[in-house]
């Protein structure tokens, strides 16, 4: 699509731009994980210059909102750091000193009525935690920090929901995989799940 003129990463980026939105994110759901994307289709040596506080905060109310919408009074989110180790109190990188606690922050600022933000958690062990039934969500700082632990835990499970958009968008959580096309092979239960969470989306209103 990229060589006959379609300009745009992803498809959350083109829906978005189509319905004229600037507020929205990436997330992904799938068994006992949810993750929304700070950022999402960017080199990961571009991720560093995109984060910042208003951006992680803006984010996290988008998750917010999707999480309530989804029968969840509180939903307790935790922000994950963007270092190995959240950065090990600055030794290993001061992104959660500088831009990630302030965030944090802000964001019990913004929504502390509406659900309990904690963090910044080290990547490695949150979505075990999330997976144990301690997180509701996870807000991550980019792409593979998110996707590849949902994609362990729940492939076949996994939906796409574009956060923000005046309609409701779901997808399943994998590609085209052009490769097995007409063999047989292809498996529907992600397009299942997705077709699903768009039907409860779409009954759904954000809980009082």
């Amino acid at each position: 699509m990229h060589e006959i003129g379609f300009d745009f990463p992803g498809q959350t980026e083109f829906f978005a731009s189509w319905a004229g939105i600037e507020n929205f994110a990436m997330c992904l759901t799938g068994g006992q994980i949810t993750v929304a994307l700070v950022t999402a289709h960017v080199p990961l040596r571009e991720v560093r210059s995109l984060l910042s506080e208003e951006e992680i905060a803006r984010v996290g109310g988008l998750l917010t909102h999707f999480l309530r919408r989804r029968g969840l009074r509180i939903p307790r989110i935790a922000v994950a750091g963007y270092n190995p180790h959240a950065g090990e109190g600055g030794d290993l990188g001061r992104e959660e000193i500088e831009i990630i606690s302030p965030a944090i922050d802000l964001l019990k600022a913004r929504f502390g009525a509406l659900a309990e933000f904690s963090g910044p958690h080290s990547p490695d062990t949150v979505f075990c935690r999330s997976v144990a039934g301690e997180f509701d969500g996870v807000l991550c700082m980019y792409h593979d920090q998110g996707l590849i632990p949902l994609k362990l835990h729940a492939f076949d499970r996994g939906v796409n929901v574009t956060l923000g958009l005046p309609f409701v968008r779901t997808s399943p959580d994998h590609g085209t995989a052009f490769e097995i096309a007409g063999k047989g092979v292809a498996r529907p239960e992600s397009t299942i799940h997705a077709v699903a969470l768009a039907v409860e989306l779409a009954r759904a209103r954000e809980i009082d």
